[in-house]
């Protein structure tokens, strides 16, 4: 998934830290990436939880490394506020 936007690679550097700070489980962090691709796909609505489940196990079965999982829900996090004017994007997602 390409976005296109004009945030500063140290902003999402930073951004990728904190997700990373968390030391999330492997699978965690395919279903955050997940959930935070298809929210944008969807323009911004909240898809359903059999398609992110479904697209957390194609992001699981492409092995991405971790720290590149990071920093990718990091950019979507960055890219949902500015879009959404959410300070805390999590509110939106994982109940």
């Amino acid at each position: 998934m390409q976005l296109s936007h004009d945030i500063p690679k140290e902003e999402i550097s930073v951004a990728a830290y904190y997700v990373w700070e968390k030391q999330m489980s492997y699978e965690t962090l395919c279903w955050f990436l997940a959930e935070r691709q298809l929210f944008v796909m969807r323009n911004f609505t909240k898809p359903p939880r059999e398609m992110i489940q479904q697209r957390a196990q194609q992001i699981y079965e492409k092995s991405p490394d971790y720290d590149f999982i990071c920093w990718l829900i990091g950019e979507l996090n960055l890219f949902i506020q500015k879009k959404t004017q959410k300070a805390d994007v999590d509110t939106l997602f994982s109940e």
